[in-house]
């Protein structure tokens, strides 16, 4: 989906915790969590950006809006929320949570972290794109009530937040996993601007060990939805799927199985066609990435999958897959159906220990995806915390080679150096990745010095897909503590 704002436009920032209060982890329900954002312009003008706050009820957070001029083209502004509260961001805010929208004269790129608000404490840490526009109905293919995993308890939270100008309600709806109807009830009153937070473990009519998959639907207003799914001490945050969404092709720019570091991609797959898919339909076909030897594989669903019902490839357990899948296994896939899907994917290090296990999540990418160019707004190698990302870039075409180039631009206070690295004879469905956190090396950008951090242009002949991983390093930073440092989210395309 296209994810590129309109030169006019309300961007929510949805389910933004945005002070020193704790967002209702179920992990460690005391843990104060904080929220970062990130802006970008994407315009070729000055922007005029006003930031508003608002608290669940809709009342207005802090004592007015933030105002900020991005320069131009690729300039960006971090918002920081950190604990104590007013330290590093909104000196006016409270602790507490709530939401955010954003609007400006020019194309905007917004990314989310959320993160615990002092490294004394560092369960639960995710990361979402901010929302363009929002729709009537959305989707999410995974959620889940106090069940067991390889990785501990998992659970839920839903975030419904209220874009349009009148107050909504909305039906949310738990779907089971042989697509009948769990649970189905309307919210509370959702003021513009506002959001709902809806937690799993706190409702009485769902039993524990439940999973299955969602719908969301505004009642008088469209809406934007996120959603944390927790698993032990980790967490993971991934925008749901609009209606306007549903494709019968997905491509996943990187798919993992059981590598070596503990690092596996389980793939959930929402069949919202209004009719069951029977078992074999669903393709999942993925090609090795750079560096690996091994060959492709394609594997089929075991099961039939009903209506808004899901479907799991799970690499943690093994489960889903028709054939056998090698150990260390890494690249880029499709996933295909005979009727409308949506896809997300799961990052999980499972490594036996929670308390160095760690999860993130990004969404798959539709087929209608058309950009030749994509956006990523944070960008860092190395720094001086532990700080680093990587890059996954996908050519989308699945009959010719790709060039990609990429592009990175200094932002304020990093070392000045910028490049452009070129990617010839990228085969059709294959990626490349640029790995900041590695000094040098396969995928490492060496050239790039250690405590860079700024934003990152790909340009492609070819349309492409890119998602960002966020990490923390010991291995930099040796006095970070344990915990979930881990978190992606997906690029902007153009």
């Amino acid at each position: 989906m296209k994810r590129s704002l309109p030169t006019l436009v309300a961007t929510a920032l949805v389910a933004t915790t945005i002070s020193a209060g704790a967002l209702p982890a179920f992990a460690q329900p005391s843990t104060p969590l904080a929220t970062n954002f990130t802006l970008v312009n994407m315009g070729n003008g000055q922007a005029q950006v006003v930031v508003n706050y608002y608290q669940t009820n809709g009342s207005p957070w802090g004592n007015g809006p933030e105002i900020v001029v991005l320069p131009g083209a690729g300039s960006q502004a971090i918002f920081r929320q950190y604990y104590p509260p007013g330290s590093q961001g909104n000196p006016n805010l409270t602790p507490g949570r709530g939401s955010v929208v954003v609007s400006s004269d020019q194309p905007l790129a917004a990314v989310v972290q959320i993160r615990p608000a002092n490294f004394s404490s560092t369960w639960a840490n995710g990361a979402y794109s901010g929302l363009t526009q929002g729709a009537r109905r959305f989707f999410v293919p995974l959620v889940a009530k106090q069940l067991g995993t390889a990785s501990g308890i998992a659970n839920s939270q839903i975030v419904v937040q209220n874009l349009g100008s009148v107050a909504s309600t909305a039906v949310i709806t738990l779907v089971n996993a042989d697509a009948t109807v769990q649970k189905s009830f309307t919210t509370s009153p959702i003021q513009p601007g506002a959001s709902l937070y809806y937690d799993l473990k706190e409702d009485q009519d769902v039993n524990d060990g439940w999973y299955g998959s969602a719908v969301v639907e505004g009642t008088s207003a469209n809406v934007g939805v996120v959603s944390n799914f927790f698993t032990g001490f980790a967490m993971q945050t991934f925008n749901a799927f609009p209606e306007t969404a549903l494709a019968t092709q997905w491509f996943v720019p990187l798919f993992t199985y059981r590598l070596s570091n503990g690092l596996s991609t389980p793939i959930a797959i929402q069949n919202l066609s209004g009719t069951q898919i029977p078992q074999g339909g669903i393709q999942l076909r993925c090609k090795p990435g750079p560096g690996y030897s091994g060959a492709e594989f394609t594997a089929t669903n075991t099961t039939p999958v009903g209506n808004s019902a899901s479907y799991f490839f799970n690499p943690v357990t093994g489960a889903g897959f028709d054939v056998s899948v090698p150990n260390g296994f890494y690249g880029s896939c499709t996933v295909s159906a005979p009727v409308n899907v949506v896809v997300f994917v799961q990052m999980r290090f499972v490594t036996g220990n929670p308390n160095t296990e760690e999860a993130a999540a990004y969404e798959a990418f539709p087929q209608n995806t058309t950009s030749t160019s994509a956006f990523i707004p944070l960008v860092a190698k190395r720094l001086g915390n532990g700080f680093a990302t990587v890059v996954t870039i996908q050519n989308l075409d699945l009959n010719n080679s790709a060039t990609i180039t990429v592009t990175y631009q200094p932002g304020s206070g990093s070392p000045s150096w910028s490049g452009t690295i070129v990617f010839n004879n990228v085969g059709p469905g294959e990626g490349v990745i640029q790995n900041h956190r590695l000094p040098s090396g396969v995928n490492a950008v060496p050239d790039m010095p250690s405590g860079w951090f700024g934003t990152m242009r790909v340009e492609s002949d070819r349309p492409i897909a890119s998602f960002v991983q966020l990490t923390y390093l010991k291995s930099i930073n040796p006095n970070l503590p344990n915990g979930d440092f881990f978190a992606a989210h997906n690029a902007f395309g153009q």
